[in-house]
């Protein structure tokens, strides 16, 4: 059986539509989303609508997580840092959100978000996710393959029992060249597998319009310019801008990240393009 496999969307429209191309090309039986299809970019609801009218099987992410968390009223995502969740709340349903959170494609092959069980388990970070592996490793008595998503970046780890799979994002990989996006074909034949990556070329001249047209910019003009300089770039700035308004904020004593701690740490962080998040947004008419 040939499998597609696609992963960490967060919404870029643009990106998935040009996988999607591709992956047709090589007439796949299925092709299964491992997670995060929503979140971080300007269009959740059409990603969603696009998956779906595809018939692609779409897996939990912990982006999904957040925003289900979200709708439900949870206090832990009521600070300034979670404007965009509550964007894709306010677009989304939680039954347009609630996916199964593994699937077992032979009893030796499994298909989850990052771990099963630990939908943040830091696959993208080796030094912390091989003693924990390996750990899992020798906890086994027969071979398990498993194929995810979670880390950005496409990452193996191979033990005696235990082979892990990281295929990468679709939406924003934080380390590799600007407009590309990757995908996986997997061939399988009982417990057997083989994997090969493609990456797809996509126009991030489309973007821009997209979180403008959208709302996004509007409703959080700080987050939406990390998401939109990622998914341009393909790099990560996200940890590091939240890490500064996370100490900012312990420093001020607040519970939560107030408006006021994520609008100074706007203006503190060390944006690369050099540009106020102002003059970021006029550039594109925003």
């Amino acid at each position: 059986m040939r499998i597609a496999l696609i992963s960490d969307i967060h919404a870029n429209l643009a990106a998935l539509e040009a996988v999607l191309a591709d992956i047709r090309h090589h007439h796949p039986q299925r092709i299964i989303s491992l997670g995060d299809q929503v979140n971080l970019g300007p269009c959740p609801r059409e990603t969603l609508a696009l998956l779906k009218s595809e018939g692609v099987t779409c897996l939990h992410g912990n982006h999904e997580r957040y925003i289900l968390r979200a709708m439900a009223g949870d206090p832990a995502y009521s600070g300034a840092n979670f404007h965009m969740l509550r964007f894709n709340a306010r677009l989304l349903s939680p039954q347009d959100i609630t996916f199964p959170e593994t699937l077992r494609l032979s009893d030796s092959i499994l298909c989850t978000h990052a771990m099963p069980g630990d939908d943040r388990f830091p696959v993208y970070d080796p030094q912390a996710a091989y003693p924990r592996l390996r750990e899992m490793n020798d906890g086994l008595d027969r071979p398990l393959h498993i194929l995810c998503g979670h880390g950005h970046n496409p990452t193996y780890y191979a033990f005696s029992n235990l082979t892990v799979h990281c295929i990468g994002s679709v939406g924003c990989m934080d380390e590799a060249a600007p407009g590309i996006a990757p995908y996986t074909i997997a061939e399988i034949d009982g417990d057997g597998m083989s994997l090969r990556p493609y990456y797809v070329a996509y126009d991030t001249g489309r973007l821009p319009a997209l979180f403008l047209s959208s709302g996004l910019k509007a409703h959080c003009p700080i987050m939406a310019r990390i998401g939109l300089t990622q998914m341009m770039n393909n790099c990560d700035l996200i940890i590091d801008f939240v890490a500064g308004a996370q100490k900012l904020s312990a420093a001020r004593g607040e519970a939560v990240i107030s408006q006021d701690t994520w609008e100074e740490a706007n203006r503190r962080f060390a944006w690369p393009d050099g540009l106020t998040t102002a003059q970021f947004w006029k550039q594109y008419g925003g």
